[in-house]
């Protein structure tokens, strides 16, 4: 962190209530992080029972080809997606509670680096399926269009 011109920097330092907090935050970081990982299980039993058994239940009426296969292959990608940032919970917890048991600020610093990991990779995720939306609210709008012509 830079100073403020004519003034000195100091470095940050955490009191006990800050401490308190942190501690907190890493208990729910981790309780979600877990979760993550139940749904992310759960997302890829599901992606295996799509790929293997929709299709034959489907009976092959499936409005796209591949039927099963095309539906547990984007499952699949949905858990890749979703595994990333909770895996980045996970270490901004564990190395979080390293570096409040230890009093390590180098292991409070690696934590930092996987929740500021964690919160870029969700916002690039949300400004990619915000521009999917626009995307496919551009294409419904010019389809919408020329069936309005027709």
């Amino acid at each position: 962190m830079q100073a403020k011109e004519g003034k000195e920097a100091k470095p940050i330092e955490l009191t006990a209530q800050s401490v308190i907090y942190l501690n907190d935050t890493r208990k729910w970081t981790m309780f979600f992080s877990i979760l993550g990982f139940i749904f992310l299980a759960l997302l890829l039993i599901g992606a295996i029972f799509m790929a293997s058994m929709f299709g034959a239940i489907a009976g092959g009426n499936l409005p796209f080809p591949g039927n099963g296969i095309m539906m547990g292959a984007f499952y699949l990608v949905l858990g890749v997606l979703y595994f990333f940032p909770i895996l980045y919970l996970y270490k901004f917890s564990k190395y979080s509670k390293n570096a409040i048991y230890n009093e390590d600020s180098e292991q409070l610093s690696v934590a930092f680096r996987y929740l500021k990991l964690h919160y870029k990779f969700i916002g690039i995720l949300s400004i990619g399926i915000l521009l999917l939306y626009v995307l496919i609210f551009l294409i419904a709008l010019i389809f919408g269009g020329f069936g309005a012509m027709m």
